[in-house]
């Protein structure tokens, strides 16, 4: 106990009567040492004190007026006294002929009480921080009875702290201020819960409660933060309704895109091409390689045309090469170019291949399917690498080119077989892209003749049209050579036709003798018919739709329905 007193930053002094009975460290430094002597009052000689002179004479009156007044009146005691040069303020406590005097250093008792001066600031910056977090704090005891709230929670609730302090939680939800109550159901279980609230003036709060224990693991406080999530609900609606108008406006600009979409004079209709063309448009924004398969003369160039078009790169070059219109032993040097004197016949300057002269632009390889294997290799290590070899040197260039590679072979057989290496086939085939036979896309027919007589009519200086019945005969023939026949047929009757209207007689010899036929003539008229009206009431639903739709009667449509039956 001795030892706690004496460690104290205050100084005591214990009186019995005028005799002093215990003092501390911080006492004697003031008043000296007085321990088991009578407290001697003033003109008692010149002081024992550990001052001596003048000081300790002065401080001897200081402490001889205090021991007069605590004798006369203990209340009239001063408030401070300067004893050994410091100031201290006084405290008295008697209890009959008992007196405890307590001296408080005041000069520097900030290095004094150190840690009592943080805990304030601490304790201030708490509070502050209580009052003007933007969140709402709420907290309740353990029976769930509020004990405090700050402005967030006033803000959030609508509610002023004085209708919530010292009231029982389960009075606000009885009341319709609050669903569901929370701190009542965290005090109860002892979890921390995170939920929704709904208040009385409509908002919608995001709340999470957590339990404080004490020493014997009871709640005995529950901490509620909560956040008004009502403005943040509806900024989501809105952005999910913005980006659902967002993706309708793209969808609706894609299919303007392509609905009459126009590559180098070729007029993309059919629902099929449609599909494709779209699929090329989107791909043509990233940098994959495309594969791109379909019969000879479907289109697959026009398709690559398109990717190139719409791609980063349509500033650059489009290098196209039919690896199976090259000769083997001259395809490499096509693709890789040569250094001068790397063989007989060989450029005296050397040339640049064609993959260089794609740098930064799109190689598009034709008939991929009739590359030799050890040229596959060679293209393999191209795009992996980025880099070529010209024939004759060890010297490596960079290149940069988008690889898109078509082909009317199966390549898929021909890894089976062994006849195409797979790993360059995975490589080729990030996108595949499959363009549909001619067949296949019958609304494609007429606006191709449409576009292909434009062509050929200012070529030729001639006005020819088609007529009806000759349209019909054209849109009957399947077309085995897709596109180009169909280009192949039209310019043969721009240029042979005896008079500007062509008639189903100028196709005599153009197109097979069934189609022809007028009994087949009139079959396959009926079956396109049905099928555009069939085509039609998959899309409307209705008679009365397809009727407006394709420009004819009502009772025309269910007539020619009732024919196919």
């Amino acid at each position: 106990m001795v030892e706690i007193l004496e460690a104290l930053p205050i100084g005591l002094v214990w009186l019995r009567g005028d005799a002093v009975v215990l003092q501390n460290a911080v006492a004697r430094d003031a008043v000296g040492r007085h321990h088991g002597e009578p407290a001697r009052t003033e003109g008692e000689g010149d002081g024992d004190g550990d001052g001596d002179g003048d000081g300790g004479r002065q401080d001897a009156m200081s402490w001889s007026r205090l021991l007069s007044a605590l004798r006369a009146d203990p209340a009239s005691v001063p408030d401070t006294v300067s004893l050994s040069g410091r100031t201290y303020a006084v405290g008295v406590h008697a209890q009959g002929q008992y007196t405890l005097v307590m001296l408080m250093p005041l000069d520097g008792h900030e290095t004094v009480f150190p840690a009592i001066d943080k805990l304030r600031q601490h304790c201030g910056d708490l509070e502050e921080i209580f009052h003007h977090s933007f969140d709402g704090i709420f907290v309740a005891d353990g029976n769930g009875v509020t004990m405090m709230v700050n402005e967030g929670c006033e803000r959030n609730y609508d509610l002023p702290a004085a209708d919530m302090i010292g009231h029982h939680v389960s009075e606000f939800e009885k009341k319709g201020w609050i669903r569901p109550v929370v701190a009542q159901h965290v005090a109860r279980t002892g979890q921390r819960i995170t939920t929704t609230q709904h208040t009385h003036t409509g908002k919608t709060i995001m709340v999470t409660g957590m339990p404080l224990f004490d020493g014997a693991g009871k709640v005995r406080k529950v901490v509620i933060n909560s956040r008004d999530t009502t403005e943040l609900v509806q900024l989501q609606d809105a952005l999910a309704q913005a980006k659902a108008d967002l993706r309708r406006v793209d969808e609706e600009i894609e299919a303007l895109r392509t609905q009459n979409l126009n590559v180098d004079g070729l007029v993309i209709r059919s629902e099929a091409m449609h599909r494709v063309a779209s699929l090329a448009v989107r791909v043509a924004k990233v940098d994959a390689t495309v594969l791109i398969t379909g019969p000879s003369g479907a289109g697959k160039d026009v398709i690559t045309r398109l990717i190139h078009r719409e791609s980063p790169r349509a500033a650059g070059p489009l290098i196209k090469i039919n690896c199976g219109a090259v000769p083997r032993d001259l395809l490499e040097s096509e693709l890789f170019g040569y250094e001068a004197g790397a063989f007989t016949g060989a450029q005296r300057q050397g040339k640049s291949g064609l993959i260089e002269l794609a740098n930064r632009g799109t190689l598009f390889l034709d008939e991929i399917g009739d590359m030799p294997l050890d040229l596959q290799v060679k293209l393999l290590q191209v795009l992996q690498d980025r880099v070529i070899s010209r024939l004759g040197s060890t010297r490596t260039v960079p290149v940069d080119v988008r690889v898109v590679a078509a082909t009317n072979r199966d390549l898929e057989a021909m890894v089976r077989e062994r006849t195409f290496r797979d790993d360059l086939f995975y490589r080729l085939n990030v996108v595949p892209l499959r363009v549909p036979p001619l067949a296949e896309r019958k609304d494609d027919i007429a606006p191709m003749v449409f576009q292909f007589l434009r062509e050929f009519n200012q070529r030729y200086g001639v006005n020819r049209i088609v007529s009806e019945e000759a349209m019909t005969l054209l849109l009957a023939y399947d077309w085995p050579g897709n596109v180009r026949e169909l280009r192949n047929v039209v310019e043969r009757l721009v240029v042979t036709s005896q008079s500007d209207l062509v008639e189903p007689a100028f196709l005599d010899g153009v197109l097979p003798a069934e189609i022809l036929d007028a009994s087949t003539f009139r079959q396959r008229v009926d079956r396109f018919e049905r099928r555009l009206i069939e085509d039609a009431m998959r899309k409307y639903g209705n008679t009365r739709e397809v009727a407006r739709a394709l420009g004819i009667s009502q009772s025309s449509v269910v007539r020619k329905l009732r024919r196919g039956d």
